[in-house]
C-alpha cells in the first residue's frame, strides 16, 4: 500500500463508495481494497508525466454513473 494514505481515505468513506485517482496506485492497493471495503470503490491511476486527461475524466464519470 502507498504509506497510510489507502486507510485513511477508507475510514473517512465511512462505508460509501469511494472513487481514488493517484499515480501511485499499486496492486497491493487493490487487494487491500477488495478485502476491506463493502462499498465499490474505484482506484484510478493517473499518469504523473501527463496528469489527468479527458480519458480519466471519462473513466470517473462512467464509474460515478454506476454508483
Amino acid at each position: 500500500m502507498t504509506g497510510s494514505v489507502l486507510p485513511l481515505l477508507f475510514l473517512r468513506a465511512g462505508g460509501r463508495p469511494f472513487a481514488w485517482v493517484d499515480d501511485e496506485i499499486t496492486p497491493a492497493d487493490r487487494r487491500w481494497v477488495r478485502a476491506h471495503s463493502p462499498a465499490p470503490a474505484l482506484l484510478h491511476r493517473v499518469d504523473p508525466q501527463v496528469g489527468l486527461t479527458g480519458t480519466d475524466f471519462a473513466a470517473l464519470d462512467a464509474w460515478l454513473r454506476t454508483v
